[in-house]
């Protein structure tokens, strides 16, 4: 049985104005996010995969609406929070948070690490002054730091306890749904697989759901339930994570996951069919967005642009080959 719907977007988009000339007029849009449809069962791991500027960090900012969308829908539990002003808005933001990519960027360097986790508890008034240090500490706790953390500031930590606090700060409010940005890509590999499982321990213990962003496909092997790919701003494949990686569909997948690397110095692997960069998201190319790369694009792909469609047994894709 499926998990009950916590968060979706219906066509969702992002675009940016391009500005130029002497009076600053706006010429054309960035299509950072172009049309997306998702949903995010209670409690599940939703990764999201792609090469860096097909626009999933924006597609996560907008879905928190730490940028505004210009068009499409956002629900959360059912309610629709699109439109939303910023006063109507703030009971939600307590049950929807981010751990952002890089922990020292996202930390203030002037703050200790006591007023950087209570911040949020004190904005929403959600305990007293007593109580607050005994929230810290549990959570410190939780996330694997001592005590003596409370009083110092983030750069006397390393990397990967920078990010433990990060998810302390994230964690007091008691969300229910988080989007994790690239948590692990700025730390050390020997600690990557750390937080990795302590992110796995906290969904279990808290029962939260992830919109779980990165690049690295064999972390979201692990950790994901289902794996959306996304390029130039739309979902090309959607599948549970297992079906994804055994029986790819779009070629765009296919070539992702041969890059993955192989720890096998014995065993050979083709070279990578992916030819050149990804095209601008102002000029979009017509038809299928990733045809101009595609080793198998047909004339058709050049003028339609094929729709996300289910194939079975929750496995989407969009192309006019599968």
């Amino acid at each position: 049985m499926s998990p009950k719907e916590l968060l979706k977007v219906e066509k969702l988009k992002k675009y940016f104005p391009v500005k130029s000339g002497v009076f600053s007029t706006v010429s054309n849009f960035v299509k950072a996010v172009d049309g997306i449809d998702l949903s995010v069962g209670e409690g599940e791991t939703v990764g999201l995969v792609g090469e860096s500027g097909c626009g999933k960090t924006t597609l996560g900012k907008t879905i928190l609406k730490l940028l505004e969308p210009s068009e499409g829908e956002i629900y959360f539990e059912d309610r629709d929070i699109t439109h939303l002003s910023p006063s109507k808005m703030r009971p939600f933001r307590k049950e929807m948070q981010i751990v952002f990519q890089d922990p020292y960027g996202s930390l203030n360097p002037r703050m200790k690490v006591e007023s950087i986790v209570s911040e949020g508890l004190i904005i929403h008034e959600m305990a007293s002054k007593n109580e607050r240090r005994g929230i810290i500490k549990e959570l410190l706790n939780t996330v694997g730091l001592r005590e003596d953390a409370l009083p110092r500031y983030p750069h006397e930590f390393s990397g990967g306890q920078r990010q433990r606090i990060a998810i302390a700060r994230a964690l007091a409010l008691k969300p229910k749904f988080i989007v994790c940005d690239e948590p692990i890509s700025a730390l050390d590999v020997s600690v990557q697989a750390q937080i990795i499982n302590l992110f796995i321990e906290l969904q279990e213990k808290f029962r939260l759901t992830y919109l779980f962003i990165s690049h690295d496909l064999r972390v979201v092997r692990h950790i994901s339930d289902r794996v959306a790919v996304m390029y130039l701003g739309k979902i090309v494949e959607l599948s549970p994570s297992q079906e994804l990686y055994k029986n790819p569909l779009h070629p765009y997948t296919k070539i992702l996951i041969s890059s993955v690397p192989i720890a096998d110095p014995e065993k050979k692997r083709e070279p990578s069919l992916l030819k050149g960069d990804v095209p601008s998201p102002i000029n979009p190319p017509s038809g299928c967005s990733f045809h101009p790369r595609c080793p198998i694009a047909v004339e058709k792909c050049k003028t339609h642009e094929p729709e996300l469609r289910d194939v079975g047994s929750g496995h989407f894709v969009s192309c006019h080959l599968v």
